[in-house]
């Protein structure tokens, strides 16, 4: 990319997700860069008219890199596939352009809402027409963990379902990254692995970009970041959210259970947040700025109605922002018989993350948590290879016996 624009060409830069799209010189979300419908359909196209000014900036584009591609459902390449063909009046893939796509196929697949193994797998874009006319290049080398040649082998070994297993998919972990499971004092030895000292890093940028627990599911993150922001120092600043159910104009909807309900797609009712404390931005507010779904930031300040936060990863680290309350919807994912509407900073607690929202970061000092196995393909191999060699990795499985075998297990 940078070699092209050196020499004068147009490469645009686009990734599937907001976090991977910041790592990019002036990347941009796929949806965000050609108007990818969100709910996107086998005959989708588009949002892209063939006399506007992005229509003429496609023309004259040399590239376009699609970072993250394997996380994308398949149906948003063909969508933009067949807009190219129609801007470039060319019948060939993508209208002509150079297609350049990067991505892992050891992750996590596109995540279809109660979908099966099949419906993910239908979903890849090695299932769609266009894989026939892709040219593949292996990359060989694990850049993040370039000094630890043995933990990149075993990362090979797992995310291509080599490791050796025992029954139902069981896979041992090293002894030396695993924290035994002592009950759940565990867990707080676990967060002063992970955040030793914490009293000492309350506003320490460096520090909290380096750190944090991944684990499967919501619900642990939840738990988890209640337990670190009771013991962070500073003064604790409670945040409620205002909800209402969309059309619900004579109130049927209590606000006390309405309070109750916590997708993981938005902001708790009750957001503790205390001034140095690390957040992770849960929609794309401005992704030029770096302000994209996932992108972890440090709490600097409080006003009426704003944060005022520290970007802490992507080519924007180190900026400030003011972030408003605005509302936020459910989607039909929240499995809800109506739309919740909160209005709330668009932010939680990023000590703990889940391990999908971890997929494109790097973190130095990871700790995985697995209060039950992974659920979805890749997971356990992300969560491993978020770290960047054996001695920064620490495993803690709650249910990690196998009968008649020593050691920690989980699926892998």
């Amino acid at each position: 990319m940078a070699n092209l624009r050196r020499n004068s060409q147009i490469v645009l830069a686009t990734a599937s997700s907001g976090i991977a799209a910041t790592l990019l010189p002036c990347g941009r979300t796929a949806h965000s860069r050609f108007g990818i419908p969100i709910d996107i359909e086998p005959i989708s196209i588009c949002k892209i008219t063939k006399n506007c000014d992005l229509a003429k900036l496609i023309r004259i584009t040399n590239a376009i890199i699609w970072d993250e591609a394997p996380m994308i459902n398949r149906y948003c390449v063909e969508a933009l596939d067949r807009s190219l063909q129609d801007i470039m009046n060319i019948n060939a893939p993508f209208g002509g352009k150079i297609m350049i796509m990067g991505g892992d196929f050891r992750q996590v697949l596109p995540v279809i809402e109660k979908g099966s193994r099949g419906q993910m797998i239908s979903a890849c874009i090695v299932r769609s027409q266009l894989w026939s006319t892709t040219k593949i290049l292996h990359l060989l080398q694990n850049m993040r963990s370039i000094h630890d040649h043995e933990f990149a082998q075993f990362l090979m070994r797992i995310g291509d379902g080599n490791e050796p297993t025992k029954e139902d998919d069981m896979v041992k972990m090293p002894a030396e990254i695993v924290i035994p499971w002592e009950g759940e004092s565990s867990i707080k030895k676990l967060i002063q692995h992970t955040f030793p000292q914490l009293e000492n890093h309350g506003c320490d940028a460096s520090y909290m970009v380096e750190r944090a627990i991944l684990t499967p599911k919501n619900c642990d993150v939840h738990v988890l970041n209640d337990m670190i922001i009771n013991n962070f120092p500073g003064d604790e600043h409670i945040l409620l959210s205002f909800d209402e159910v969309e059309g619900d104009t004579h109130n049927l909807y209590q606000q006390e259970y309405l309070h109750t309900i916590a997708p993981g797609t938005l902001p708790p009712h009750i957001l503790k947040i205390k001034i140095g404390a690390p957040l992770m931005l849960l929609r794309n507010i401005d992704p030029k700025f770096g302000l994209c779904n996932g992108t972890r930031l440090l709490c600097r300040g409080f006003f009426m109605n704003l944060l005022d936060v520290e970007i802490l990863t992507g080519h924007n680290a180190g900026k400030r922002a003011f972030l408003p309350r605005i509302k936020l919807k459910t989607t039909d994912g929240a499995r809800l018989p109506f739309v919740l509407i909160r209005k709330q900073f668009p932010v939680k607690l990023s000590f703990a993350i889940t391990i999908n929202k971890s997929q494109g970061q790097t973190i130095p000092n990871v700790r995985i948590y697995l209060p039950r196995h992974v659920f979805s393909h890749g997971q356990l191999y992300v969560a491993l290879s978020r770290g960047v060699s054996r001695a920064a990795t620490r495993v803690l499985i709650k249910d990690g016996k196998v009968e008649g075998e020593e050691g920690d297990f989980t699926k892998i």
